[in-house]
């Protein structure tokens, strides 16, 4: 009776080892492709089932399986994650604990002391396959905070044209693409209207992408994704930006967020940017507005307390920085 029920001990376990190394491929990879799908699938293809006559239900259900999906991972990910690792940890704790306490004096210890001994060497082996694991679902469910700021674009406002500017940002090796180029800074010519000037060519604003940290979202907003644009006209107004100004931001970041069930909204503070990305410029701006939203889609409403934002005015010489991210 013992051994059978040794033997179906060890069954279990390996079947429980399977069972887990599946979940585990299965929450990398579907979470890969999560993060990794496009917010908005509306294209040519579907364009022509719908001109064939084809009823093609919009893409909002793809993409609030998407954000559903995404929440999943997240926590899952992390949950397995700790889980597992724990599990490591105690499995060899429990096998130290016993490998001390055989009995010398047992006629049986140095048959007992090679088994243990072989199970304490696996179990060390596993602990670092499980902490491997562990690692890889942590980075795929976006827990590590490394993310990455999307189309922070630089207007610069000066009172007279032909004026010459000089930008820099902080940390420049954080920077993954930049136009027109970033070579240690951007120095430029800007009329009073905004147009800036480099080598020949005008452009309408500065633009850089690059790697920031998830901040913590200790106060915040959640809006329904379908009244993302009414939340985003109101609060941008507040923080300074003109209709333009709000309209590229808008345009921009509306296709990946109203078709969120809900998006849990945070605005940078001052000093949280500057820790990330201080901008350099000189002349010094009269006004100088920076916005950096992190945004989290989520599957459903939570409370949180309400960010308080200080409304903004322009005066003089100004410079207007916008961007996001989504953590």
């Amino acid at each position: 009776m013992i051994l059978v029920i040794k033997k179906r001990g060890k069954y279990m376990k390996k079947r429980m080892s399977k069972v887990l190394i599946s979940i585990l491929i299965f929450v990398f990879f579907f979470g890969t492709i999560c993060y990794a799908a496009p917010m908005n699938i509306k294209g040519p293809v579907e364009n022509q089932f719908e001109n064939q006559g084809i009823e093609i239900e919009s893409s909002r259900n793809f993409n609030n399986i998407i954000g559903i999906a995404i929440t999943l991972i997240q926590v899952i990910g992390l949950g397995i994650g700790s889980i597992i690792i724990i599990y490591a940890v105690l499995s060899l704790i429990i096998l130290k604990v016993k490998f001390n306490n055989l009995d010398p004096n047992d006629e049986d210890y140095a048959e007992k002391q090679d088994k243990l001994g072989m199970k304490y060497f696996k179990a060390k082996k596993r602990l670092l396959i499980f902490a491997i694991l562990s690692f890889v679902l942590i980075v795929a469910s976006g827990t590590l905070g490394i993310i990455k700021t999307f189309k922070p674009i630089i207007y610069i406002y000066p009172k007279e044209d032909n004026t010459e500017v000089s930008v820099t940002l902080s940390n420049p090796e954080k920077i993954t693409c930049s136009y027109p180029k970033y070579n240690e800074g951007w120095n430029v010519v800007v009329d009073e209207d905004g147009t800036i000037k480099k080598e020949g060519r005008e452009y309408y604003a500065l633009y850089w992408e690059g790697l920031i940290s998830a901040k913590e979202f200790k106060d915040g907003f959640v809006v329904k994704g379908e009244d993302t644009a009414k939340f985003l006209e109101e609060k941008l107004k507040v923080l300074g930006l003109t209709d333009r100004e709000a309209e590229e931001f808008i345009v921009y970041w509306l296709p990946k967020m109203e078709n969120n069930n809900y998006n849990l909204i945070r605005f940078l503070e001052e000093d949280e940017l500057n820790e990330e990305m201080e901008l350099n410029i000189s002349p010094k701006p009269d006004t100088l507005i920076r916005i950096q939203m992190q945004y989290k889609p989520l599957l459903f409403n939570m409370n949180i307390q309400e960010q308080e934002l200080t409304e903004t005015e322009r005066s003089g010489y100004t410079v207007v920085e916008w961007g996001g991210s989504k953590v």
